[in-house]
């Protein structure tokens, strides 16, 4: 597994060493079920599959933004 980030919009893209969530029950459930139902995409869909997003999936718009590629 690989983790990619952008500091800000117009950044470049860099390979992370890590990476914080700071995140609330809540909002850790809508990320565990985003994962759940990518897993089920990426099994169904074997190597057409693209990426997803979380913005996507839980409708939350502001803030950074999870991206699952293959």
């Amino acid at each position: 597994m690989n983790i990619y980030g952008y500091e800000s919009e117009d950044g470049d893209l860099l390979k992370m060493q890590e990476i914080t969530l700071q995140a609330d029950a809540d909002e850790l459930k809508k990320l565990s079920k985003f994962i759940d139902n990518t897993i089920k995409l990426i099994e169904e869909n074997g190597d057409s599959f693209g990426h997803e997003h979380f913005s996507d999936f839980s409708g939350m718009k502001d803030g950074p933004d999870i991206i699952i590629a293959k």
